[in-house]
């Protein structure tokens, strides 16, 4: 009777498998699996567009805004573009700066950065973020780095805006 029971229950199980791969389109027989990819495939985000534009009459600020287009430039995650009239949708940084102290004008600087989607000529753009923040000659390297980064997080959230 034992015997009997566990070859009905063998039974069963081998006929519900074979029913629910029949259901799903597939054969009971075992398939071989498609080989895995042996190299990392591209992300799914290109290159992004942007543009720098900065205005201030501090050296300071000016050593700011050049670091940053150099940064940019050597990125392959952005292209820079100098064309701001470019009929193309484009990321745009817009950097304004002025001394800290009027009577100490290397000491630091004083900056203020607001990250812009524009769609094209002819459209209003539209604010995406902005900071502001003060910077000396010592941390301008570290904050080029901080802006880079906050550009690229930016950049990843609104990428539907440049497809």
């Amino acid at each position: 009777m034992f015997k009997q029971c566990l070859t009905l229950l063998l039974f069963v199980l081998f006929l519900g498998c074979s029913t629910s791969a029949w259901a799903d389109g597939q054969s009971a027989t075992a398939q071989p699996g498609k080989p895995v990819a042996d190299k990392p495939e591209k992300g799914s985000r290109l290159s992004t567009p942007v543009a720098i534009m900065g205005e201030g009459s501090d050296s300071l600020g000016a050593r700011l805004v050049m670091r940053l287009k150099e940064r940019f430039n050597q990125s392959n995650l952005f292209t820079l573009s100098n064309e701001v009239d470019k009929d193309a949708p484009m990321l745009m940084l817009m950097i304004s700066t002025q001394p800290e102290f009027s009577d100490r004008p290397g000491i630091g600087s004083v900056y203020s950065i607001c990250w812009v989607f524009k769609q094209g000529k002819g459209y209003l753009p539209f604010l995406l973020r902005h900071a502001g923040g003060i910077v000396n000659g010592d941390d301008l390297e570290g904050l080029v780095d901080k802006l880079y980064e906050r550009t690229d997080g930016v950049a990843s959230r609104y990428a539907h805006l440049w497809k």
